[in-house]
Formats: structure tokens, sequence, C-alpha cells
């Protein structure tokens, strides 16, 4: 499939669209011829001037897409699966491609750093955090605050005296985040700087550092012209840099969604960091065309094509086969170039058939230009002497944006007409070069064409050509769209002249109610040959068609054909047909009407056994609870008896309790009895102190008078109490 014959159909997958937005990356001229072509395949149906991809159109492009799957890096990590966007992952995937190559020093230097800005709520902090989970390092430690840093502090802290306390930690981390980045103060921006260099060892402050983390710069990008003046970083940063635009990316509901990934990343074992499996340094020419497939002349100046070739070495410790590891950067890439508008069109076809076993292709969507077509020499000794290209391939157009060359000079004295030096004044002004310097294009153009020995007379055919066919110009889309075209009929012993029958053949094939194959579709047409060979009409087959449908339904599609094996071997012919058929009916009822019956007498003795054992187990619960009920009736009557003898125990402390009570009253109030029962006492106790006993005549008479006076005191007592004082001569008073 054409790419943009790949883009027209995704873009109009979900719904009807209009072409409008397309007109800017590809011709108009172009874009509506291939537009003209998916109607009359049925693949695009138009409305208007909308145009929405057909089911045959989605059928092409799932059969297109299963050339290569993306997915390879999500089962080695699993929670890659649950991140928010396929952006998103790509981020991750190219981030672990760069884990791999710095951690096992593939080289010394171009290895990347990445730069996620977007507006808020885009999963940019997020993103840090879950490659951290990935790596199994703490994101508490990681995830850096610019705006709380100061100084040199990311590096180094340094003591009073300058020398150095410490070296953070971070150096040694396999990543690191560094989280609102346009936040950092100059100078912790400028001891950053040692991050984004691409180096392994880098000086710093006359000491030598070793930089293993991966940096991740998050950003909320600035109201501003230029990309550079958005995100703070110069034009060199940004080419050492792998970007991505969030706000450009259609996110889901975060608030649903955001944290099932870091959960995931969470609870997995960390991300197994290997060594690359090959070096491919040996690919290089073949990793510049696929990026050059990728990425728009404009943009190519903005990638430095050494990291994107170190990253694939990286991938290969995922993926062990070169050309997926390449295939795989070039769609991590093309997503994050799209996020910035710096692909080509239909870029995503140049990766899913990339292959290492293909010869160079022309990029997609550039009809004019080949991915590693020579040079003339001095374009080469312009580059040159611009200072760009240093870095590319011999015989490679150079991946900087060639600045115009001014050189001065006049439109040379020679024997021209007013009309040709007009011209030659016009094309300078058109292609930005002064008259000298556009006489060397067009010399070294033509030396070029001449190098080939059929390049004039093809100018001519295609002059003899154009003139032919009434046309002022073609498209070099067009020319090879019909070669390829042309060179697939021939294959079949085809023409043009036979297409309009095979597309109403298709239109016919795309109404099938089935996804159809060419298998399916060749099956078909052998079968139509077959009844059409065999004098079938078409009245006959649906005839054919209904009474076996109607057979099917009745459970009779090969019981009917024994049936009547059966009644011709049993010599039933003509009419005795229907009335052995009605005997078997009847006799066949009577055996299944008593069999019903058989089944139903066994089903009711089942249930029946089932209800009786379900009663068994019910008497036997009742038996239990009345044994339960009995023994609950013993035990109540027993604590009834202890509480009535509680009770009474209690009666008879309470009594006691308020006689203790009531002498305590009368012993603390000042009355007359109790005045005279301590006199007595007092008086008792005076008699011993002087040697006197209670057995001599005056002790006697002091303890009768002390028990009297007790008497009476008991007496106060309960007439206090409110019973009955006890008689004097009651027993216990004396």
């Amino acid at each position: 499939m054409h790419p943009i014959d790949r883009v027209v159909l995704e873009r109009c997958q979900a719904g009807f669209q209009p072409m409008t937005p397309l007109k800017g990356p590809i011709p108009s001229g172009t874009l509506y011829r291939h537009v003209g072509r998916l109607v009359a395949l049925g693949w695009l149906e138009k409305q208007g001037r909308l145009y929405r991809t057909t089911t045959a159109g989605q059928r092409q492009l799932a059969m297109g897409t299963r050339a290569r799957s993306w997915a390879a890096l999500e089962i080695t990590y699993p929670p890659l699966a649950l991140v928010p966007t396929p952006t998103h992952r790509a981020t991750i995937e190219l981030m672990f491609a760069a884990v791999v190559a710095r951690q096992h020093e593939t080289r010394p230097d171009r290895h990347p750093y990445f730069a996620a800005f977007g507006s808020t709520l885009h999963w940019k902090t997020s993103l840090g955090i879950f490659v951290c989970h990935a790596l199994g390092l703490d994101p508490a430690l990681h995830v850096v605050d610019c705006g709380t840093e100061t100084g040199k502090s990311v590096a180094i802290r340094r003591g009073s005296t300058g020398a150095a306390v410490f070296e953070r930690q971070l150096l040694q981390a396999s990543f690191v985040t560094f989280d609102e980045f346009l936040t950092a103060s100059p100078e912790v921006r400028a001891a950053l700087g040692l991050f984004l260099g691409g180096r392994l060892v880098v000086a710093f402050e006359n000491e030598r550092l070793t930089v293993r983390p991966v940096p991740l710069l998050t950003l909320n990008p600035r109201p501003r012209a230029t990309l550079e003046q958005q995100i703070g970083l110069s034009a060199p940063q940004i080419r050492r840099a792998i970007l991505v635009n969030l706000d450009a990316v259609a996110m889901p509901d975060l608030a649903v969604s955001g944290e099932r990934a870091l959960e995931a990343a969470r609870v997995h074992p960390p991300l197994k960091i290997s060594p690359p499996a090959v070096d491919c340094r040996p690919f290089h020419d073949r990793i510049i065309e696929v990026t050059r497939a990728i990425l728009a002349p404009d943009a190519q100046a903005r990638v430095d094509v050494e990291i994107i070739v170190n990253l694939v070495t990286g991938m290969t410790a995922f993926i062990a086969d070169p050309a997926e590891a390449i295939a795989q950067v070039g769609y991590d890439l093309g997503l994050l170039a799209e996020t910035l508008g710096w692909t080509r069109a239909g870029w995503i076809q140049a990766v899913t058939t990339f292959s290492l076993a293909s010869g160079t292709h022309s990029p997609a969507g550039d009809s004019s230009s080949t991915a590693l077509a020579p040079v003339p020499p001095s374009v080469r000794q312009q580059d040159h002497a611009a200072g760009v290209g240093d870095d590319a391939p011999p015989d490679t157009v150079s991946l900087a944006v060639r600045e115009p060359v001014r050189r001065k000079g006049s439109v040379p004295d020679l024997a021209l007409s007013e009309a040709t030096r007009m011209r030659l004044v016009w094309f300078a002004h058109e292609t930005d070069r002064d008259v000298d310097g556009t006489l060397d294009l067009l010399l070294d153009f033509y030396l070029q064409w001449r190098a080939n020995g059929q390049a004039i007379e093809t100018l001519e055919r295609i002059l003899v050509l154009g003139r032919d066919l009434e046309l002022a110009k073609i498209d070099g889309d067009t020319v090879r769209d019909y070669l390829a075209d042309r060179q697939m009929l021939d294959a079949y012993n085809c023409s043009f002249t036979e297409l309009p029958a095979a597309l109403q053949v298709l239109d016919l094939l795309s109404q099938l109610p089935i996804e159809w194959t060419w298998e399916i579709a060749t099956a078909a047409m052998q079968a139509v040959a077959d009844i059409l060979r065999a004098g079938i009409s078409s009245s006959q087959i649906g005839a054919f068609v209904a009474r076996h449908r109607r057979l099917e339904a009745l459970g009779f599609q090969e019981t009917a054909e024994v049936l009547a094996t059966v009644l011709a071997e049993a010599g039933a012919v003509g009419d005795q047909h229907d009335t052995v058929i009605r005997h078997l009916v009847e006799h066949a009822k009577t055996v299944v009407d008593r069999e019903q019956l058989d089944d139903g007498v066994q089903r009711l003795r089942a249930q029946v056994a089932a209800l009786e054992a379900q009663t068994a187990q019910l008497e036997r619960t009742v038996e239990a609870l009345e044994q339960r009920r009995d023994t609950l009736r013993q035990d109540i009557v027993a604590t009834q008896s202890a509480l009535a003898h509680v009770e009474a125990e209690r009666a008879v402390k309470t009594g006691d309790l308020e006689v203790l009570a009531a002498l305590k009253a009368l012993l603390l109030n000042k009355t007359t009895a109790t005045d005279a029962f301590f006199e007595e006492l007092r008086r008792l106790d005076r008699r011993r102190a002087i040697g006197g006993t209670p057995t001599d005549v005056v002790g006697a008479g002091y303890v009768q008078d002390l028990r009297a006076k007790l008497v009476g005191l008991l007496q106060e007592m309960f007439r206090q109490a409110g019973g009955s004082p006890p008689a004097s001569n009651a027993p216990g008073t004396r």
C-alpha cells in the first residue's frame, strides 16, 4: 500500500473527514489523485467533500499493519501495556534503550537525554516515576525538583573550604528525572549541563566525573514563538535530545487510568538491563535511510543520527534482531516526532516494511529524492565550507539544512538574449543564489545527468510524452505508480483495459458477509465454474438450498438420505413410502411416550428419596433442639435458686449494714447516753491506771455502771434506727 493511501485511510477511519488538513504535507494534486483511486477501488466512500474509510479499506489497513508488531517490549516488561498512550510507551522504550547504551558503555559519547514538555495532567512526572520503578530506583531520590536545588548540588556538594564533601548519588544511578526544569536557577541549569552533554566521562572543576544516568527533563513550556524559547534549550542541546510534546497527544482520563501503570511497575520486578546483543554501527547507513524516511527535511538537522544508532544498539538488548530493533526505534522515534510536526506523511509505512535485505529507497512522500543518492561535488564542497554534515557518511545527502550560498557575481557578458538574461536573473532569485551560483547549479545538474548515457534521450522522451498526452507536467508518483501497476498486471498477463471488470468483481466481493481472502474468492469462483459445467440453473440452486436449510432446521441433515435408502432397501416404493413412514411414526411415538414416562417415574423416585433424606435430617435437627431446650430449662431453674439464695444473703447483709450505720451515726453524734457511756469508760480506765481492778469493790461498781450505760446506749441506737429496743433484762445484756 502506498504511504499516501495509508495516511488517507487512517485519517478517515473514525468517520467522514475532509481532506483539507492533508494538503500541507501532501501536494494537492497528488492527494486528490490518490483519493480518487481509493474511491474507485471501494476503499473510500465520498459524501460531499467528506470521505470515510469503507469496510474494504479497513481490511486493507489491517492487512498492511500485520507485517510488524510494536509490542515486543510489553512482553519483556508487562507494565508497559498499562501506560496511558502509545506516545508515552514509545518514550519509555527509547529510555530503556538509552539506559542499556549508557550502562554497558556502547560508546563514550552521543548518548541522548529526554525532554517531555506539556501542560499539567499530561503524565510527565509520572513518566519519570514509572521508569524509576522499572529500573528498581527510589522515585523520592531520583525524581529531583529543580526548583529546590541550589548551585551545583545536583552533582557535588562542597564545604566551606571548597573541598568536595560528597558526590551526588545521582551520578551513578541508571536514570534521573529533573522535574520542572524551567524553575531551576541559572546556576542549577549550568550544573545540569554535565548530564545533558551526552558523554560518559566529563570534566567538572578540574575533576573527571562519570555520568551514568539517562536524564529526563520535564517542564511546562512557555508561550513563546520558537521551540528554543518555549523549552529553554538551545539548538545544539535540542539536537542532542529526544523531545516529546505531550500537548499534541490525546490524553485519556488519568483520574481513572493514570495510576494503574505506576502501581503495576511498583510491584513488578525491575527490568533486567542486559548487554546489547548486536553492535549496530555497521548498519549506520541503513539507520540514516530509515531516519530520513521518518523525518521531514527541515527536521533532519534537529536530530543527531549518531544518537539514533546508539539507541538501536541499546534496543538489541530487548530485540536481538537488528532489523527489528531498527524498526522499533524508528517507530518510537516517529511517534515522538509526530508530536513536534517533524514527520513525513506516511512515515509508518517506511518503518513497517523496513528490512536489512531490501535496497535503498526514497523517503516516504518524496518522489524527487533518493535516500543515498550521489551528491554533486560542488554541493559537498559547499556543505563542508558551511561546517555542516561532517558526521554524514561519504556520498550521502547531509542531514543539515544548508544555508543558501551567496557569492558575488553578475550576469556574465555572453552573447545572450535579453529574455535569457532575464530568465537567469529570475532563476537566481528563485533559488536564492547569485547568477554565478545559479549557473554552477545548472551545470552540476547537467553533469550529473550526463553521467547516465540515456539521460538526454529520457528527457526528450518525456517531452514527447507530454506533447502526446497534452500535459504540461506530470507528477513523479503518477509515473512510478503506473509502472508498478503495469508490472504487476504483466505478471498476471493482464492489462489496464481489464481493470474495470476486475473492479466490478471486487465490488461484488466486498458485499460478501465474511472477510474474504484471495483463497476464498478462488474457491468460490471454482465452485461457480463447477455449477455452470453441471448445467445447474440458479432456480435449482435456490430450491436446493431452501430444502437443505429446511431439513437442517428440522434436524434431518443426513437422516432424510438414510431413511430414503432404508425404504428402498426394504422394497417400500411408490405409495408405500407414506404408509410405512406413518406406521413408523406411530410406533415411534408409542415407544417415545413409554420411555418418557419411565424417565418421569425415575426422576420422581429420585426426588422422593431426596425429600425423605431431607425429612430425616430435619427430624434429627428438631430432636437436638429439644434436648438443648431441656438443658436450658434446668440451667434457668438452677440460676433462679442461686439468685434467691443471693437475695436472702443480701437482705441479711443489708440489715447488718443498717445496724452498723446506725451505730456509727450514734457514736459520732453528741448525745447524753453517749457521753455517759464514755465517761464511765474513762473512769474505769483511770481506776486501772492507779492499780485498781474490775473485780475489786470499787471496780465492780464501775463495771456495773458501765453495763447500765451500754444498755442505755443500745436502746438509744435502736430508737434512732426505728426498731424496738431490747429489755434491760434480755439475754446478752449482762
